[in-house]
């Protein structure tokens, strides 16, 4: 039987909503040639951890003065270098993204980094340095198991996502932590009753296939048509298991959380609700501590604090969130960002299915999602990870 276009919207409802709430930038690519009038973004930073260190370039405009499209960007060139003379051209990886050699440059404590953007018509960009502080560090990572209620009484699940940090020194107490959770979902391409025609879908023939090409299942009835199709597996699914990144949803800051020692109180980073797609396998958990200059803390500050106004009914969006660069050369041109150094220390751990206490039920998906896991939420990937063993 076919399920109806409204059930495979229900069924994936909740995966995607978790993961687009949780993305850290709002961004949209959209592949278009706008003109070089609109303001730029330039996002990037250096750490003590190896590289690769990547820097995203984008041309920016507001959305009913709520939020912001961006658009990706190539430059003329990027360059990032330190206060000792050492400096890398970084490659563009994909439209707008650059990136170093992952044996390339690498941050170190005390040195103070910046870039230079030079776009294509010779204006030039360049971030006020920011110095690298030592990292503090995460004594501990731990969940918390969490039950709820919802308005009409119903009972909810989750994970609090725990740590016991600490800063480096008393003086170094300005820190951000990010979470990114991962986890591994298992989808039925090869259900699929009906999938546009491709130019090839079987050796080198012109057919219609009805299945996604990735599921390595193809049509091989010479007249096409699905009644007469004859589906064969002609190479293994590639499309079949899939992980997922989800984000904590906006900067998480320690202002007033300092104690004795250049201990922090005990952090909640993340929840991660028991949802079917999520706790399928296994999550991956981890966060990042970042020991951040002044400038760098002031600017994540204003990014929190806009995103907090524009979930409020009560408080105005503030307006444009005040960068790190400086246009050097060519006619003027509004840019909005930060480049910026930081000392990172990161702890991980999986949460398991058997860590959902055995009185409660770890629900299951309603039915099979019929396509390529690569269309199941954003973030996807069909590499394993490294850290998934």
């Amino acid at each position: 039987m076919i399920k109806s276009g409204h059930n495979r919207f229900s069924r994936t409802t909740s995966v995607v909503l978790i993961s687009l709430c949780a993305a850290c930038l709002d961004r949209i690519d959209i592949d278009t040639n706008l003109p070089l009038e609109l303001p730029l973004t330039i996002e990037g930073f250096v750490s003590n951890e190896p590289g690769p260190y990547t820097v995203e370039i984008n041309q920016s405009f507001d959305l009913e003065s709520k939020s912001s499209i961006k658009a990706p960007i190539s430059a003329e060139k990027v360059v990032i270098s330190d206060d000792q003379g050492v400096s890398e051209e970084l490659v563009e990886i994909t439209k707008g993204v650059y990136q170093t050699n992952p044996n390339g440059i690498r941050g170190e404590v005390g040195r103070a980094y910046k870039i230079q953007v030079q776009l294509s018509d010779d204006r030039i960009y360049e971030s006020i340095p920011d110095t690298l502080l030592e990292a503090g560090r995460i004594d501990k990572i731990y969940t918390v198991f969490r039950e709820g209620k919802t308005a009409n009484d119903a009972s909810t699940y989750g994970f609090d996502v725990m740590i016991d940090p600490s800063a480096n020194s008393e003086k170094n107490y300005r820190v951000m932590w990010k979470f990114k959770g991962t986890y591994q979902a298992d989808t039925n391409p090869e259900l699929k009753i009906k999938e546009g025609c491709g130019e090839v879908t079987c050796q080198g023939c012109n057919k219609c296939n009805y299945k996604p090409l990735c599921s390595g299942i193809r049509n091989i009835s010479s007249v096409p048509g699905i009644e007469r199709a004859v589906f064969v597996r002609m190479s293994p699914c590639e499309c079949c298991t899939c992980w997922y990144n989800f984000f904590n949803p906006q900067p998480i800051l320690s202002e007033g959380q300092l104690v004795e020692q250049g201990r922090f109180a005990s952090q909640k980073v993340m929840y991660i609700p028991l949802d079917p797609w999520i706790f399928q396998h296994r999550i991956h958990a981890k966060v990042s501590q970042f020991t951040l200059t002044a400038q760098a803390f002031d600017f994540w500050t204003a990014v929190r604090d806009q995103k907090a106004a524009i979930n409020s009914l009560f408080q105005p969006v503030t307006g444009k969130i005040r960068g790190n660069f400086v246009q050097k050369s060519g006619s003027p041109l509004a840019v909005e960002g930060v480049f910026y150094a930081a000392g990172v220390a990161s702890e991980a751990m999986f949460i398991e299915r058997d860590d959902v206490p055995r009185r409660v039920t770890i629900p299951a998906p309603g039915v099979a999602y019929e396509d390529s896991c690569l269309k199941l939420a954003p973030y996807s990937t069909n590499i394993k990870p490294d850290f998934w063993n």
